[in-house]
């Protein structure tokens, strides 16, 4: 929605209505600010949450052999903001948590919120801010199991350990975490892997079946595939993040940007060269682009960013994406393709604004099209 609000008010702009289009980024703005604003807390059923109040005091369990922590104890800030995510994604986790604001509504038709959750995706791409975000929202502590500690090369003590973990998460109101999640659930008819796994598996899904009495769990893996079928039936949400959509790509460029007000122009420019990438890409790519901005001695404005930007991508050795390797060789050559793509939608002097590039000039560009041998040699590679 949000996005499609941005767009009539760049068409009002480009009619001249420029009060209606203030008026409109001002409705925007509020809604925004709304949103970060919402509750930070799902308020749940005491009925709901089963076991002992889980303080800073507590010691977690240990490998018996080797004294290594089987788990580690967050308290997540309920202040934090909102994990940024595609519509559908957000709705997913949304739902998940209005879940447990709705027990009559539940039990009404015989059923509880959900207890068991498995996110997964690539590197980078949120799955842990995720679960730190639940928690969070829930009120809860997030026990976080160590896949350093739980593995031992003890014969039926990983087995032992996972049992150890999920009796102290079960003994507290908390939410267990289960990160790295493959290296535990593997196929157990992996030719590689010896009878120890089928222990290993055995135990994890007889624990993940008693584990819903008692409390909420998520898993998170980036190796979907490699998750024995058997698991995937202990979770009743399974939650894919991918790499963020255009609209989620500028709220997060916009973000990781801050305290620098960047213009829509720029975020437009930013989010184009960095299509495809995830999150955590795309916040490594926004830092980069501050501490370059702020050593070189020029403005914090769109042009100011746009030759930061420019110069993080050149000194990235490789670009799968066409628009980064273009700009990381030449900002001219940029300026001619987005003047030229009809999908990318900024007028002449919006482009001018990202870019420092006075109207003429954009117009000169793009009339040249100086971008086209780069982008051949770029698709002949």
């Amino acid at each position: 929605m949000d996005k499609q609000v941005l767009r009539l008010r760049e068409r009002l702009e480009r009619a001249g209505e420029t009060k209606e289009a203030a008026t409109l980024e001002r409705l925007r703005a509020a809604a925004r600010d709304t949103q970060e604003l919402a509750p930070s807390r799902v308020e749940m059923s005491r009925g709901q949450i089963v076991g002992e109040q889980l303080d800073l005091g507590v010691n977690p369990p240990i490998d018996r052999e080797t004294g290594a922590r089987l788990c580690s104890i967050e308290f997540p800030s309920r202040n934090g903001r909102a994990p940024v995510y595609p519509a559908g994604v957000s709705e997913t986790v949304e739902g998940l948590l209005r879940e447990w604001i709705s027990e009559v509504a539940l039990q009404a038709v015989g059923v509880e919120p959900t207890r068991s959750l498995l996110i997964y995706g690539p590197p980078g791409s949120g799955k842990t801010i995720t679960a730190h975000y639940i928690a969070a929202r829930l009120g809860l502590p997030l026990v976080t199991a160590r896949i350093d500690g739980l593995i031992s090369s003890f014969l039926g003590t990983t087995a032992r350990n996972i049992a150890n973990l999920f009796d102290f998460a079960n003994r507290y109101a908390c939410v267990l975490l289960l990160d790295e999640f493959d290296a535990l659930a593997k196929l157990r008819d992996d030719p590689q892997e010896i009878g120890e796994i089928k222990r290993v598996v055995n135990t994890l899904l007889q624990n993940l079946d008693l584990r819903r009495s008692f409390g909420i769990t998520i898993a998170i893996t980036n190796h979907d595939r490699l998750l024995d079928p058997a698991v995937w039936r202990r979770f009743e949400t399974h939650l894919q993040l991918g790499e963020p959509d255009e609209e989620a790509r500028e709220s997060l460029i916009a973000r990781f940007l801050l305290p620098i007000e960047a213009p829509n122009s720029t975020l437009r420019v930013f989010s184009y060269c960095l299509a495809g990438r995830t999150g955590a890409d795309i916040e490594r790519v926004c830092t980069s682009a501050k501490r370059t901005l702020a050593l070189s001695g020029e403005t914090h404005d769109g042009p100011g960013l746009f030759h930061a930007l420019s110069s993080v991508l050149a000194r990235t050795p490789r670009h799968d994406h066409a628009p980064a390797r273009i700009l990381a060789t030449d900002q001219e050559a940029f300026v001619s393709l987005i003047a030229n793509d009809g999908t990318f939608s900024l007028k002449q002097t919006e482009i001018g604004e990202a870019t420092g590039y006075g109207q003429s000039r954009v117009s000169d560009l793009k009339k040249a099209k100086r971008h086209l041998p780069l982008l051949e040699a770029s698709h002949a590679q």
